[in-house]
């Protein structure tokens, strides 16, 4: 079926200029954007897994529509979230919670290629932002996923391997036991794998609301500018 020939979804909240009506569906935008960014996931891959089109998802990514609720439930499935988590959903539990070896999620493909893999370790929601523990196992020969910015912060740490990563108009040559901190907000981009495979530990963080200021986040870290 063609863009042209799916059915769009039905506004259900009328947009009659009311503030509260605006803020959900600019919050709905920078959150759905940023869950379908940061799972690597294509907006042409979510259109067609939720059964909408490419220009209806983009709509919505721009905060021009409010989706129905039929839609809204796609949505968050097609992302593996809870309806809730589109909308800045509860506090995280205050319980832990354990990921046993071998019980690791992998993270849907989307945009990562071949040879390489990224598995979730953990995850946590604090008050405007979203933070994951992230293993990468990339292959030698593989084609890395595009370079993405975002309001918020990646640590690799290397574990096995080398890495050459470029952020801004610098590059850095990761070893085995290097780490790198660096803002979302700077180009960044992994360049090579001059020495075989590669393990990576990451910590991910990004801003979920405009309740943090993005300047806060470790401005000047790691030989950042």
């Amino acid at each position: 079926m063609s863009d042209h020939d799916r059915p769009e979804p039905i506004d259900e909240v009328a947009d009659d200029g009311h503030p509260r009506v605006s803020h959900l569906r600019h919050t709905l935008a920078r959150r759905l954007r940023t869950h379908r960014m940061h799972q690597h996931m294509t907006a042409s891959a979510l259109a067609q897994t939720v059964g909408i089109s490419k220009a209806m998802l983009s709509k919505i990514e721009s905060a021009e529509r409010m989706p129905s609720v039929p839609v809204l439930l796609a949505l968050a499935e097609g992302l593996g979230i809870e309806l809730s988590d589109l909308f800045g959903g509860p506090a995280a539990s205050m319980e832990p919670e354990l990921v046993s070896r071998g019980q690791e999620p992998v993270l849907p493909g989307g945009d990562l290629h071949d040879g390489v893999q990224l598995t979730l370790l953990g995850s946590m929601e604090l008050p405007g932002m979203q933070i994951r523990l992230l293993r990468m196992l990339a292959a030698p020969g593989c084609r890395f996923p595009k370079p993405v910015q975002f309001d918020g912060f990646w640590i690799d740490h290397v574990i096995h391997g080398e890495l050459i990563m470029q952020i801004g108009e610098r590059r850095y040559h990761l070893r085995p036991g290097d780490s790198l901190t660096y803002r979302g907000e700077v180009p960044h981009e992994m360049v090579d794998l001059p020495a075989g495979p590669l393990e990576v530990l990451a910590v991910e963080g990004w801003l979920t609301s405009t309740g943090m200021n993005p300047g806060q986040l470790g401005k000047g870290t790691r030989g950042i500018p």
